[in-house]
């Protein structure tokens, strides 16, 4: 199935949705120490904080929750192109975010 992936428009796709996301949750990614938090949360977020989050009835929280899943398939589609050895990377917010999420 990855003959047929377009992993640019995927990790495009997805980084526009991050965005969004950190826009709706007030966060500018050229702030390092909001990047710097952002991250220490996000490698800290479980399955069951996300349930959590849908629980609050919050949209802050779900929001939240909705961006650390936006990570994780991001992450997995980097891995994945990875995989099939295509040399592919995020844009600017994800360079922003990610260089404290692997920190």
């Amino acid at each position: 199935m990855s003959q047929i992936e377009n992993h640019w428009d995927e990790i495009s796709h997805i980084e526009t949705e991050i965005k969004r996301h950190m826009v709706a949750l007030g966060l500018d990614w050229h702030n390092e120490t909001a990047m710097s938090q952002l991250a220490i949360e996000c490698k800290a977020f479980t399955p069951d904080s996300a349930k959590a989050a849908y629980a609050t009835h919050d949209r802050h929280q779900q929001t939240r929750a909705e961006l650390f899943a936006l990570v994780s398939v991001m992450i997995r589609t980097m891995e994945s192109a990875a995989n099939d050895n295509r040399d592919v990377h995020g844009g600017e917010v994800w360079k922003a975010f990610a260089k404290h999420l692997y920190h």
